[in-house]
This record gives structure tokens, sequence and C-alpha cells, in this order.
């Protein structure tokens, strides 16, 4: 197999496995009711089960990260959807709700590797200055996973038992894990050159990636458009409509299908136009205040659904595409060597938020405060993002340089 047709098959494997990452990441709002019924869950547990994948995921990041910049793409993801596989055969067994937690335990586990494999396969195959759109492309394709957990899933569990929709995202994962194996090369042919020997150790790496001035910013920011947007369309997308706008299941599952959508559409175009201008910083700050807007809509605005509340959802789906433009500028700002660690940190940080929001958002439910306070909790971490991006500094679509800093700070002319 040649180079280009090699490259292709690869990063469509890879990003099969990505996109079921995305199925089980947004699977809750459309199983709630259903996991509710089964295991006679209230709101606080149903978030509690829920955030268990993003819990156990945003602890395996750094881990994932230091592997897979030291053992590569090809091992690390094959073995992490064999992980999945058996979270979704957990999940769809499972008897009561102390054991259907080791389904998102599972999962958790094994798709973390997932995405710095990809990102990682990505700089290794791709040329650089194509980096923001293959990123917007991949994410694009991953979210429709995201789609399909939404009206397509709610679809279905109108017609088969929610068990039997797990089971068969448990063979989709052991089918993925051949694919990766037998398909994906961590790196294109070199030839008879030898490998050079690794700069950097992973004790090292990881000090590079946390002292990047690049990190927090983008980290923050990040955190304001897609931890809460994931936290929200994870799981209380769906019951805010159901519950305040007396819409059925199938029917609210629209609203977060689309946004998701959005969001997924949103991430190829904004990567696209962002390498095109040979600027980050502008698509970073544009999408945290829309992330603002959104979510100060949802928890103060008199709305109606329709294309009142489409359209709010909608503002908050397209601003989480902005985790294009900071898995870019971060690429950019690290050594390619420990790039996966970094991307690693800044996914870490997003789903810690996602982990922390989403039974949090349950418990001012359950407590009896309502869905604005619920709400309001959203809009104060977008706030909080968008004066992290207006710290980030512009990278101006290259890579870093040799002497440790990006090749430009701000853009000339």
């Amino acid at each position: 197999m040649t180079r280009r047709p090699r490259r292709i098959a690869g990063w469509s494997v890879l990003t099969g496995c990505f996109l079921l990452g995305f199925f089980h990441r947004f699977a809750p709002a459309t199983f709630a009711d259903a996991l509710s019924v089964e295991f006679a869950a209230g709101e606080a547990e149903l978030g509690a089960l829920a955030a268990w994948h993003f819990w156990v995921y945003t602890a395996a990041q750094v881990p994932a990260g230091l592997l897979v910049d030291r053992y590569g793409a090809r091992v690390c993801v094959a073995t992490g959807s064999l992980v999945t596989a058996a979270g979704s055969l957990a999940l769809s067994s499972a008897g009561g709700l102390a054991v259907a937690s080791a389904g998102p335990v599972l999962t958790g586990a094994g798709l973390s590797v997932v995405f710095v494999g990809i990102m990682k396969y990505n700089a290794a195959w791709f040329r650089p200055e194509s980096y923001g759109l293959v990123t917007g492309v991949t994410l694009l394709l991953g979210s429709c996973g995201a789609v399909i957990a939404g009206s397509p899933t709610a679809w279905l569990l109108e017609r088969y038992d929610w068990r039997l929709l797990f089971a068969a995202a448990a063979l989709t994962g052991l089918a993925l894990s051949l694919a990766v194996a037998l398909v994906v090369r961590d790196r294109p042919a070199l030839g008879s050159a030898p490998r050079t020997r690794p700069r950097h150790t992973a004790r090292s790496g990881l000090v590079v990636a946390l002292r990047s001035r690049a990190m927090w910013p983008l980290l923050v920011a990040t955190v304001g458009t897609n931890g809460t947007f994931y936290a929200f369309a994870g799981l209380w997308g769906v019951p805010l409509l159901t519950e305040t706008r007396g819409l059925s299941n199938t029917v609210a599952a629209w609203y977060t299908t689309t946004a998701l959508a959005v969001y997924g559409v949103g991430c190829l175009v904004i990567g696209l136009w962002s390498d095109r201008a040979g600027r980050r910083r502008p698509y970073l700050l544009a999408t945290s205040g829309m992330a603002v807007a959104g979510w100060s809509g949802l928890a103060l605005l008199p709305w109606e659904a329709g294309w009142q509340a489409m359209g709010l959802y909608v503002l908050v789906g397209a601003a989480a595409s902005q985790v294009t433009i900071s898995f870019a500028a971060l690429k950019e700002s690290v050594p390619g060597p420990v790039a996966a660690t970094a991307l690693a940190l800044l996914n870490t940080g997003v789903f810690a938020a996602s982990a922390v929001l989403q039974p949090l958002f349950g418990l001012v439910l359950d407590g009896g405060f309502g869905w604005r306070p619920a709400l309001l909790l959203m809009a104060g971490g977008s706030a909080v993002g968008l004066l992290a991006a207006l710290g980030a500094r512009e990278t101006g679509c290259r890579p870093l340089a040799t002497s440790g800093e990006p090749l430009l700070t701000t853009r000339p002319g």
C-alpha cells in the first residue's frame, strides 16, 4: 500500500474509534429515561453514572498522552478499543446501578487514548499547514457519533431494548480494535534511516507541556465552551426540554442532535477558516463570546420550544467548535515529541470540568433550586473562559520554532 492510501486508511479507522467515543459520551442524554426506570435512579444518581465516563477519561488523559508519545497510536488505540468494547458489554448486561457504573468506567478508560492517538497520527502523517483543517474534519466525523447518540438512537429505543443497542456498540468496538491493529502505522516509512532517540522522557515531556505559556489560557477557554457543552449535551439537554417545555424524549433529542451537528460542522469550518486566515486568536475570542451569549440566553431569557430554543442550542453548539482552534494552537506551541502529552493535558481540563458540572447540575436540580441556577453554572463557566481567551497568544498557524517560542506572537501587517 502506497503512502497516501495508507495514510487515509489509518486515519479512517482511527476516526471510526473517535466516532464511537462520541457516541458513548453523549448517549446518556438519550438513554436517561430508560436507565432511570431500569435502575430506579434519580437525577443526581444519573448524573453520577454518566460522570464516571468523564472522571475516568479525565484521570487517564495524561497517562494516555505519555503512552501514545512512547508506544504510538496503533498499539494504544487498538488496546483502548478493546477496553471500550468491554465497557459497552458490561453496561448492556448490568443488573443494577452499581454494576452499570463499570460500563462508563471502562469506556472512559478505553477511549482516553483515542483522542491523543489520532491527534498524534495526524501530526505525523499530514502537513503542518493543514493541521487545523485535518483536525476539523476529524472532529466533524467524530461528532457524527454524538449525532447518532441523539435522535437516531431515540428512534431505535422506541423499537429495541437499550441493552441490545449497547451490545451492538460492543461488537463495533471489537471490530475497530482489530482494524486498528491491521491498518494503522504510527508514521510514514522512512527507508533505512535510523530512528533518533527521543529528546524528552515522560517526566520531562510532562514538565515541558505544563510550562507552556499557551496551555493555561487555551485550557480555561476551552472549558468555557466545550466543558460546559459536553456536560449539558451529554445528559441534561434532553431533560431540560421534556421537563420544562413538555416535549417528548424523541422530539427533545432533535435539539441536542442539531446542536451536536452544528458543533461538528463548525469544527470543520472554523479549522478551514483559521488555516486560510493564518490566525487562531480571533476565532478563539469569537467562539468564547458565543458561549457566553448562548448560556446566558438559556438561563435568563423567556425562550420557548421551537426556533427560540433551537437557536440557543445551536449557539452553544457552534461555540464548542472552538476546540479545533485550541488543539491546533497548542500543537503549534509545544515541541512535536510532547504534542500528545500537551493535547492530553488540555483534554484533561475540559473533561474534568464536564465531570464536575454534570453531577453538580443534577445536585442543583435535586436540591430544588430549579433549572435557571443550574444553567447559570454554565453561563459563569463560559464567562471565565472568555476572560482566559483574552490572554491567549497568536501562533500564526505555524509550529514551534527551535528557540522554544512560537514563530509568530502576532500576525505581521
